[in-house]
């Protein structure tokens, strides 16, 4: 039975298909056979590479089982070892990182099956798997107890298979944008996101859906959204790209935010290119005047400094929480849409430097027929292509743009870097029109006016209303008669 018949396709199913080949898979068929213990964006590669539309049961078994023998329990760890000593070689599925050791002239891979963060690599390796240097990769590793060339580091890596997509052709990505109308890639969008577009029939909603990849594409867009429960604030950016790293709740600090004074390593802004605070209202941040004063600099000016220690990121960071609403608008008990943050967040030179606040209570709750079932990209793909459109720069278009008298210049920045995320994500090939370009300003300017509207509140003496929003398109003019009448 081939594939097609349980996962029945629409055109655009079979079309994406079609020209995306194995770059995408049928999200239906991926949350279906979801690998246990491995995350969402490995599962989906696996499918989408090994997995034959005409024999796919029988695929599907045989990677299954493949995964179950390889991917060890927790429980199994001291197992493992035992096996890699007295066979004097394992192979397992693991996510395994690398780091550089320029002092001692060695590279250390980090192989959390074995607890272990000291396991040589050759350089050759490397070259093949750049990927293990950028946060690290799932795959399958061979591990070889070897003491004779090190007693105190006795293990090596043998070799190393991934489960996750190399760098993506940029090129072949854009020009895949121009194999579809605007309408077609939102839908594409949105199923790759993991959302069902037929459950999402605006536009608006759509588009809300799609900015929350803003950080994901742009560098350094500060991004809110509180809104209700169980509709998904958190979970795209977390499992679309392991260069996101999610905090949720709990404590955090200078050291591994930004700087760990003691061992001189950088935190999580300085390594990852989004950060994101998850159930920021049960969020606290130890040395908090460090924590916040340094948060507040990083944001204004995309850098850090602690001690005499001072560093550069690109790491975009993404605010979230829980908002109680009425009949889909904030509860009418709050006088102010910022009121469920921390108190130390509550203020007006921290929430100056937001970007963009997006309306949470607009977004609905993600049901069973919300769920994409249709044909997306491969997730590690898509959010390495993400990724990788951060070097591409649309802000002078958005500048062409003319927008009211009276805007600070943190407001142009947060229009800017916001409305070129969205043309990254919409249209990544650079073809916008003039109607799409406006649009694109259009809800950017909508963003940072909602984060104004709370400062008008914060600080009333400060901050005055004003309207963030592009001019009206000038009338055309048509052009005089000729034609003298007597």
């Amino acid at each position: 039975m081939a594939i097609f018949d349980e996962h029945p396709l629409s055109e655009l199913d079979r079309k994406a298909h079609s020209l995306l080949g194995d770059k995408v898979v049928i999200k239906s068929l991926a949350q279906q056979a979801a690998f246990q213990g491995l995350p969402r964006y490995v599962s989906e590669y696996l499918i989408a590479k090994y997995v034959k539309p005409d024999t796919w049961k029988d695929d599907l078994a045989k990677m299954q089982a493949k995964v179950k023998e390889l991917l060890p329990d927790l429980e199994q760890r001291e197992m493992l070892k035992e096996k890699l000593l007295s066979r004097g070689e394992v192979t397992l599925i693991d996510n395994v990182d690398v780091r550089v050791d320029l002092r001692g002239g060695q590279r250390w891979a980090r192989v959390p099956a074995l607890q272990d963060n000291k396991v040589r690599i050759s350089p050759a390796i490397l070259e093949q798997n750049t990927g293990l240097l950028l946060g690290g990769l799932w795959g399958t590793v061979k591990i070889r107890y070897a003491p004779e060339v090190d007693v105190d580091n006795p293990s090596e890596v043998a070799s190393f298979t991934p489960f996750q997509v190399g760098p993506p052709d940029l090129v072949a990505y854009r020009a895949a944008r121009g194999q579809f109308t605007s309408d077609e890639w939102l839908a594409l969008m949105l199923q790759s996101a993991g959302y069902s577009p037929d459950a999402i029939p605006e536009r608006r909603t759509r588009l809300l859906l799609i900015s929350r990849l803003i950080p994901l594409v742009e560098r350094n867009v500060n991004f809110m959204e509180l809104g209700p429960r169980q509709t998904g604030k958190t979970f795209l950016l977390r499992n679309i790209s392991p260069r996101v790293f999610t905090i949720s709740g709990g404590k955090t600090s200078p050291a591994n935010l930004f700087v760990n004074l003691s061992t001189k390593a950088v935190g999580i802004v300085g390594t990852r290119k989004v950060v994101v605070f998850d159930e920021i209202a049960h969020t606290s941040f130890g040395d908090e005047d460090e924590t916040i004063s340094t948060l507040k600099d990083y944001m204004e000016s995309g850098q850090f400094s602690r001690g005499s220690l001072a560093f550069a990121a690109d790491a975009s960071l993404v605010f979230t929480g829980n908002l109680d609403v009425e009949d889909n608008k904030p509860h009418s008990r709050y006088r102010h849409l910022l009121e469920p943050l921390p108190e130390e967040l509550i203020d007006s030179a921290f929430q100056d430097r937001m970007h963009a606040y997006l309306p949470g209570w607009e977004v609905p709750k993600i049901t069973p027929a919300s769920v994409s079932k249709g044909v997306g990209f491969v997730t590690d793909y898509f959010g390495e292509a993400f990724v990788r459109l951060r070097e591409d720069d649309h802000q002078a278009r958005i500048r062409s743009i003319e927008l009211g008298a009276g805007l600070t210049k943190r407001d142009h920045t947060a229009i800017e870097r916001v409305g070129s995320g969205l043309i990254k994500l919409l249209y990544p090939d650079g073809n916008v029109t003039d109607n799409e370009l406006r649009e694109v300003v259009t809800l950017a300017c909508e963003y940072r006016q909602r984060v104004h509207d709370q400062l008008c509140i914060l600080a009333a003496g400060e901050f005055k209303p004003k309207m963030i929003a592009p001019l009206p398109t000038p009338a055309k003019v048509e052009p005089a008669s000729t034609t003298e009448v007597f």
